[in-house]
């Protein structure tokens, strides 16, 4: 038997393509097969240009050479027109996979690469967490405005590096050119920011970690803006309630007469369900700090008469809401119950333009204890409770039991408004006369 040799054809193999891609970078692997990566020059990193490697639309590694020098060339193309000054070019263009980004909006908005423990690589660390993301839309608004101001001044700086004097500065030049009330702001969204920061990380050791008693911005003396935070006059309390139940918006003023005595904010009671004040305890968390707050309402004999009249209002009433507007449905929204606050101080403007106040105003020279009743707002009245408190002789460490403030915003303000107040000097002149009484019968 005769065996014939097996032959094997062999095909000339295609001439290989050449890889002219600059700045690709090939390494090999144990397997024999190689890794492709774009590498830019090393000066080039602190722009924020990294070393990434390759990979397709799928998120795989690229293993094809041809494949990866053209991925390569298309970003060595933006890298290129980046170090020859383009607008549109730069590092936000390349994902972390080494890809090219269509999205435009990212063309737009380049963001900077902070290193951990940066001010700026802390912030974003913020706004992606659910620390963030849970708080309403408005709220985020806010704090991406003046967090993205923060980021701006200080980006590059280290937390620990920030000298307090230096943001006090930046923010007494923000008041002066920008107003007050939007640099005090800014400076509690500050220091809230970090107050918060730290729960973003799993260490200690995290450069962005930021333990409680070393907040770099806690204390800087700034106080409170004095443009439109006016007390409440009682008188002015009254009238407004009156106002209320005369027009046919009484729930409004059950609203007000709690804000006087519990400073509860709009955005907490706003949804309170219809059964809230069923138990004798108000118990809640509160939306802006997630502190919780527990308070005895039935001890306000005020508070108590108007539940009691809103509970035999319920039959006419359809909202799932405690507060609702005078057709009986919830409040859509606070801008609704703005408008809704808003024409009835409109009404009581027109009937008693200014109160008489025991607290310096100012706003006409020749009556500064007289206080316009355009004046009057919601938000201000978390300050008209805490002073109330103050005046009736509750002790500061007691206050945040009512109101939910943390005891430096008591201080603040009562910083702005006990030097105005008379009923405080009133307090300080008794005590000394009862002193020098007994001095003299001693």
């Amino acid at each position: 038997m005769t065996l014939t040799p097996r032959l094997r054809v062999v095909q000339p193999r295609p001439p290989m393509a050449k890889l002219d891609a600059p700045y690709m970078l090939v390494q090999s692997n144990k397997d024999g097969s190689a890794r492709y990566y774009f590498a830019p020059k090393q000066l080039d990193r602190r722009a924020g240009w990294a070393t990434v490697r390759l990979h397709d639309e799928y998120e795989r590694p690229i293993a094809d050479p041809l494949k990866a020098a053209e991925a390569c060339r298309a970003i060595a193309a933006i890298y290129t027109a980046w170090r020859q000054g383009a607008a549109d070019a730069g590092p936000w263009r390349i994902d972390r996979l080494g890809r090219v980004v269509d999205d435009k909006k990212k063309r737009r908005a380049p963001q900077r690469h902070y290193k951990p423990g940066q001010i700026g690589a802390m912030v974003a660390d913020y706004l992606v967490h659910e620390l963030f993301l849970a708080k309403d839309a408005k709220t985020q608004k806010e704090y991406r405005i003046y967090l993205g101001l923060f980021v701006e001044k200080f980006g590059d700086t280290y937390w620990r590096r920030l000298a307090p004097g230096v943001v006090r500065k930046w923010l007494l030049a923000r008041g002066r050119a920008g107003g007050w009330s939007g640099m005090h702001s800014c400076y509690r969204t500050m220091r809230a920011f970090f107050g918060k920061v730290r729960l973003c990380y799993d260490s200690v050791d995290h450069p962005g970690f930021v333990p409680p008693e070393a907040n770099p911005v806690v204390k800087l003396d700034l106080g409170l803006p004095t443009v439109n935070l006016l007390l409440w006059p009682r008188e002015a309390i009254d009238a407004f309630v009156a106002m209320a139940d005369q027009v046919g918006e009484p729930s409004i003023g059950d609203a007000v007469v709690m804000m006087a005595w519990l400073g509860v904010r709009k955005q907490d009671w706003l949804s309170w369900p219809a059964n809230v004040f069923d138990q004798e305890l108000l118990a809640f968390r509160q939306d802006k700090t997630e502190r919780p707050l527990v308070l005895p309402w039935k001890k306000v004999p005020a508070l108590a008469a108007r539940v009691a009249s809103a509970v035999r209002r319920r039959g006419t009433v359809t909202a799932a809401t405690f507060f609702h507007d005078r057709d009986g449905r919830p409040w859509r929204s606070p801008g609704t119950f703005r408008k809704a606050f808003n024409r009835l101080r409109d009404q009581l403007s027109a009937k008693h333009p200014a109160f008489a106040t025991n607290y310096y105003v100012g706003i006409d020279p020749a009556n500064p204890l007289q206080l316009p009743t355009d004046k009057l707002t919601m938000r201000t009245m978390r300050h008209t409770c805490i002073t109330l408190n103050h005046d009736a002789g509750v002790p500061r460490e007691l206050i945040p039991s009512i109101t939910g403030h943390e005891l430096a915003t008591i201080d603040e303000v009562m910083k702005c408004y006990n030097a105005r107040t008379a009923d405080q000097a009133a307090a300080a002149l008794t005590i000394r006369l009862a002193h020098e009484a007994k001095e003299a019968e001693g």
